[in-house]
């Protein structure tokens, strides 16, 4: 018995992930050359955030199991776990707050939208409780509270 299958899974996946042959990179890098990706942005329909999501399918059944309302993370501003966070929620019926802070550089000519597109709109458009702090990436404790 594989290991994985002695734990609770929720399914959240399509199934395997599909390979995509790149034909026009192929072709551009030359003769007997093919590039293959395998697609973890089309393996599900929540938010096509790719391999995120797949800890999840391990995570829920405990989640249900529990008396829990919120589902909550923390990741930089356009992070995809934070997404799969609030689309996981929504899946589950559960809230989700997503806390959001400064983990890369930011071009100049970004700063003025990078908080409002992307990953971290999507979320808010789920109904995520997107929450952005000044932190920057560590891996200490944190002093705000919720």
């Amino acid at each position: 018995m594989p290991l994985l299958d002695k734990f609770a899974k929720y399914p959240l996946l399509f199934g395997p992930s599909p390979i995509s042959k790149f034909d026009n990179l192929s072709k551009a890098l030359g003769k007997n050359v093919n590039i293959f990706a395998k697609r973890e942005d089309r393996n599900s329909g929540l938010a096509f955030a790719g391999n995120k999501l797949r800890k999840f399918e391990y995570i829920v059944p405990d989640i249900l199991a529990g008396d829990y309302t919120h589902i909550v993370s923390i990741g930089g501003i356009q992070s995809n776990q934070t997404l799969m966070t609030v689309a996981t929620a929504c899946k589950i019926g559960l809230k989700a707050v997503t806390v959001q802070e400064n983990w890369v550089p930011i071009p100049e000519a970004e700063k003025a939208t990078y908080d409002k597109v992307g990953n971290i709109e999507a979320s808010r458009i789920m109904g995520g409780d997107v929450r952005l702090v000044p932190d920057g990436f560590d891996i200490g404790l944190r002093n705000w509270l919720f």
